[in-house]
């Protein structure tokens, strides 16, 4: 669950923090005496701070050319105020002109050399010029220089490790965030995210761990906890951290939500929905958690329930993809082909680079005998989604189906490059080389399948009973038994 990487930093710069209730009203107060100042053609006074406010108004609008106007006029009651030169750099970053605004910044570096402001505003403009070297350079000057704020300084300056993919970096920043202000949950947000872009679970789970042992009612470390206890398989471990979260912020949906999840991989269906239900308590209907109760009812055949659930999503949102997948996945399982292959179809209309949409349509459009289109939608999955195993297998068995097992071998020998290390490849390739009869190159396959995964074998003799009756097949399967 991380921030995204390009807006970090922009955001803070160009929106700034949401107004406090108060200083909003006093923000609406000096913008409608401005507006009444312009409709009457008069000349009012305001000070600094309540040009400020006006021009922040405007920006916050996406007007940046009244906030130039408003700007303007400031400048002639204020002539050499700092303040307004910094919202001249925000009305010309507003206004798109962004090199502009780097000269007023260094401007104001000339006349307040150790003003952390100015590099922190510059970080911001080369960030949203994806000059990200540059905005760490100056992130890092502004950190010599500050003396308050700095967790959040780090912070920002982990957005643009991230975007240059310095993910140690970054952890190290948000770390160092963390030694300024452990309460701060935007970091202990984007940590875990950091750790899940370097795909390092181990390192998250042993940095959470710490955390919550020096922490123990930092609800955000024990849910960051449980989802990387959940990455690395360990549910049980997970599930506790995150009833721990829970425990201790009651109305967290996403806690409930990841709980769901890993209840559901469990084959906990009914805790599973309870947990989402939660989820549907607390933050409302929501297409995604209608969708995955669908499939929860899915997985334990109650079928009717389970559309009834998929159509709630899609009332919800109807485009919502997964909803209309487990749709037509469950009318096929009801026998309703017809039905479910106009639930796949529009599922890839929608979405055409789903796999899981285009996996279940191809599958149903063979059963269907609708070759030639489930021939169309392999290939588009395998040309789509390479590493998925199952896609070159059912596509070769079609093949086979259709033209026989070398057709078969010739298509599953598409996939080679990515899968040749697959156990589970090489017993599906040694099924069609005996088909074939080209049993000495199948032996070698086979010999190399059992090496990796013995138990395996089972899936050849499914897959070609007749393998059972060859004598040089089974010694050689008797031959690596363990």
């Amino acid at each position: 669950m991380g921030f995204p990487i390009f807006e970090g930093t922009l955001q803070r710069m160009n929106e700034g923090p949401s107004p406090l209730p108060d200083r909003e009203d006093d923000r609406t107060d000096h913008v409608q005496r401005f507006e009444a100042m312009l409709s009457r053609n008069d000349h009012y006074f305001f000070d600094v701070e309540e040009f400020e406010l006006i021009i922040e108004h405007y920006l916050d609008n996406n007007e940046p050319k009244k906030a130039r106007q408003v700007l303007d006029y400031a400048h002639k009651q204020h002539p050499g105020s700092v303040d307004l030169l910094f919202c001249e750099a925000q009305v010309l970053m507003g206004m798109g002109r962004l090199n502009r605004a780097l000269e007023v910044l260094d401007s104001i570096a000339k006349l307040e050399p150790y003003n952390e402001d100015v590099h922190l505003h510059k970080a911001g403009i080369h960030s949203q010029l994806r000059n990200y070297r540059k905005a760490i350079e100056h992130y890092r000057k502004a950190l010599e220089l500050a003396e308050e704020g700095l967790d959040d300084i780090y912070l920002d300056l982990a957005f643009e490790h991230e975007n240059c993919e310095q993910f140690d970096e970054a952890i190290g920043c948000l770390k160092k965030a963390l030694e300024v202000n452990p309460e701060n949950e935007a970091v202990l947000y984007e940590l875990a995210y950091c750790y899940d872009l370097a795909e390092a679970h181990e390192a998250s789970v042993v940095f959470f761990r710490h955390f919550t042992n020096e922490h123990p009612y930092s609800f955000v470390a024990w849910y960051n906890l449980g989802n990387a206890l959940a990455k690395l398989g360990r549910l049980e471990e997970s599930n506790n951290a995150l009833d721990l979260c829970l425990a201790i912020e009651e109305e967290f949906s996403s806690a409930y939500f990841s709980k769901a999840r890993n209840l559901l991989q469990q084959g906990s269906y009914e805790e599973a929905i309870a947990c989402y239900q939660e989820t549907l308590n607390i933050d409302g209907p929501q297409a995604v958690t209608f969708s995955y109760i669908g499939e929860c009812f899915e997985k334990m055949e109650r079928y009717e329930q389970a559309l009834i659930h998929y159509d709630q999503a899609l009332a919800l949102d109807p485009n919502w993809v997964d909803a209309w997948i487990g749709r037509g996945v469950v009318k096929d399982y009801q026998g309703r082909l017809v039905e479910a292959i106009k639930d796949l179809e529009q599922a890839v209309r929608i979405s055409p680079d789903t796999g899981d949409g285009w996996f279940y349509l191809a599958n149903a459009l063979a059963r269907a005998e609708r070759w030639e289109a489930g021939i169309q939608a392999y290939e588009r999955l395998n040309s789509m989604e390479p590493e998925n195993l199952e896609g070159w297998l059912d596509h070769a068995d079609l093949m086979m189906h259709l033209k026989g097992p070398e057709a078969a071998l010739a298509k599953l020998r598409e996939g080679e490059l990515v899968h040749k290390l697959t156990p589970r490849y090489k017993y599906r390739m040694a099924s069609y080389l005996l088909r074939c009869g080209r049993q000495q190159q199948a032996l070698l396959e086979l010999e190399e399948a059992l090496m990796a995964d013995h138990a395996g074998h089972a899936q050849l003799l499914e897959h070609h009973p007749e393998a059972a009756a060859m004598p040089q097949v089974m010694h050689l399967i008797e031959l690596y038994k363990r």
